[in-house]
C-alpha cells in the first residue's frame, strides 16, 4: 500500500505539499502542482491514513454511529441522511449495528440489557479517533443513562435528558393538531383516536394535539373514543372494533401508527365499511405498508432522512468545536394524501 511519501516522491514534491493538497489548503500550492498531485493519488491509488491523522492532530474526520437496528425502515433512511451530509462534509461513518429488533421483539425498554455492548463500541469509536458520536434510535423514546460518556452525544429519532446531550425528533404535537383539524373541517365531529402505549412520550405528545384540535373548534372532548393499542396490527383491529361497537361509532380513525392503522382497516372490512366513503383514516409513520395496503393509506411522513442529516450537522459542530446552544430540535412532519383520506 503506498504511502505519503511514495506519492511526494512520485509527484516530485514534498510530503507537505501532498498534505496541502489533500487537505484543500487553497493559496498553499500552486494548481499546476495540486492537479500532478492529485494524478499521482489516483494512479497510485492512495488512501489516506485516517487514524494515524487523528492522533497527529487530536480530530479526525470520523464519525462513529451506533443504530439499533439498520434493517428497520427507520434505521435504513436515518443512517442515509446521515452518511449523506456527511460525505458532503468530508466525513466518514464508522457505523455499529446492534441488530436489536429480533432481539427485544417490540419490548423497547431492553435495550438497557446491551448497555455495554454500546459502551465498549463507543470505546473502539474513541480509540479510532471518532470525535463525534451520533445514537440512532427505532424508536422514539427516551434513553437518557443508556451511554455513560463524559463526552457529548447527538441522539436521532430518540432522546437524552442529560444536559450536555443533542438529539434531534419531530414534532408530534403540532401534525397531529393540523391533521385532526383537518378532518373536523371536512365535518367529522366524532373523530376515533387509536392511540399508542400511554407511556409512550409520542402517544402523550400526539394526544395532547389531538385535544388541542378539538378546542380549537369547540368540539367537547369524548374519551370513549380514545383506545389504545400496542402499536401492533392485532391491537389496531381490537381498538377499531371497540369504536365501532358505540352506539354512535365515528366517522374518522386517527391511528397513532400505519401497523395499527392497517388492523382498523381490516375490521371495518370485515364489518362492511367501505373506506373512504363511510370512514376516513390516517396513520402515522409513512412507512412501507401505507401504499401497499388497499386502499392506499394517508398516513403523516416523519422526516427521517432530514433527522439523520441534522444529526450529522450537529455532531461534526460538535468535532470542529462550533456547537451552539440549541440542543433539542425537532423538525416539521407532513401529511402524504393517499385513499384513506384527503383534503384540501
Amino acid at each position: 500500500m503506498p504511502t505519503l511519501k511514495d506519492v511526494a516522491e512520485r509527484a516530485g514534491v514534498s510530503t507537505a505539499t501532498v498534505s496541502y493538497v489533500l487537505n484543500n489548503r487553497s493559496g498553499k500550492v500552486s494548481e499546476e502542482v495540486s492537479e500532478r498531485v492529485r494524478r499521482v493519488v489516483k494512479e497510485m491509488n492512495y488512501q489516506p491514513n485516517m487514524l494515524a491523522k487523528a492522533l497527529r492532530s487530536s480530530r479526525s474526520n470520523l464519525i462513529g454511529v451506533v443504530v439499533e437496528d439498520i434493517a428497520t425502515y427507520q434505521g435504513s433512511l436515518l443512517v442515509k441522511g446521515i452518511n449523506r451530509y456527511a460525505g458532503e462534509h468530508g466525513y466518514h461513518l464508522v457505523l455499529y449495528d446492534l441488530g436489536l429488533m429480533d432481539k427485544i421483539r417490540g419490548n423497547y425498554g431492553e435495550i438497557f440489557d446491551f448497555q455495554e455492548e454500546v459502551q465498549s463500541t463507543l470505546s473502539i469509536f474513541r480509540s479510532a479517533g471518532a470525535n463525534g458520536v451520533i445514537f440512532v434510535g427505532t424508536h422514539d423514546r427516551d434513553l437518557t443513562g443508556l451511554i455513560r460518556d463524559k463526552d457529548s452525544v447527538v441522539y436521532a429519532y430518540s432522546y437524552s435528558r442529560e444536559e450536555k446531550d443533542y438529539m434531534v425528533g419531530y414534532d408530534n404535537y403540532e401534525i397531529t393538531r393540523q391533521v385532526v383539524g383537518k378532518m373536523i373541517r371536512k365535518g367529522h365531529r366524532r373523530i376515533g383516536l387509536i392511540s399508542g402505549p400511554v407511556d409512550s412520550a409520542p402517544t402523550y405528545q400526539r394526544l395532547m394535539g389531538y385535544q388541542a384540535a378539538l378546542m380549537e373548534e369547540e368540539i367537547p372532548l369524548d374519551p370513549s373514543l380514545i383506545v389504545s393499542g400496542n402499536w401492533s396490527l392485532v391491537s389496531g383491529r381490537e381498538a377499531c372494533r371497540k369504536l365501532l361497537a358505540k352506539k354512535e361509532p365515528p366517522t374518522a380513525l386517527f391511528s397513532m401508527n400505519d401497523w395499527m392503522a392497517l388492523g382498523a382497516m381490516k375490521e371495518l372490512r370485515s364489518c362492511g365499511y367501505r373506506v373512504p366513503e363511510e370512514m376516513e383514516l390516517v396513520g402515522f409513520d409513512d412507512s412501507d405498508i401505507a401504499y401497499s395496503s388497499d386502499p392506499e393509506l394517508s398516513s403523516i411522513r416523519i422526516p427521517l432522512e432530514e433527522i439523520g442529516q441534522k444529526a450529522a450537522e450537529l455532531a461534526i459542530r460538535l468535532i470542529e468545536k462550533r456547537a451552539d446552544s440549541v440542543r433539542k430540535y425537532e423538525l416539521p412532519c407532513r401529511l402524504i394524501q393517499r385513499g384513506t383520506f384527503t383534503c384540501s
